[in-house]
């Protein structure tokens, strides 16, 4: 499954596989996440909040089956984490 970074201080990037209706989601401490029968509808709303962690404790925690899938990074995965690592980086410099 292909994901989508995001620069969010809690979630580094998330894919969505609309014909198993299945989410994962990868957090900034490490671990990912897949949650199960999420609609198509939730996710788009998630990739356009502000903010990815209010969303997530809000309107996906225990609305959701899921189950933790952490492991060794796909390429895609780690890609995104640097990136969105460096973005982190870079936005702190700017307000220092």
């Amino acid at each position: 499954m292909q994901h989508q970074p995001f620069r969010s201080r809690a979630v580094v990037s998330a894919g969505y596989d609309p014909a198993a209706r299945r989410l994962e989601i990868a957090f900034t401490s490490g671990r990912r996440y897949e949650f199960f029968e999420v609609p198509e509808s939730v996710y788009q709303w998630f990739v356009r909040a502000k903010s990815k962690g209010t969303f997530v404790t809000r309107l996906i925690n225990d609305k959701y089956r899921y189950r933790e899938i952490t492991g060794s990074p796909q390429p895609e995965d780690l890609e995104a984490a640097l990136r969105a690592s460096l973005d982190q980086l870079e936005h702190h410099a700017l307000d220092d």
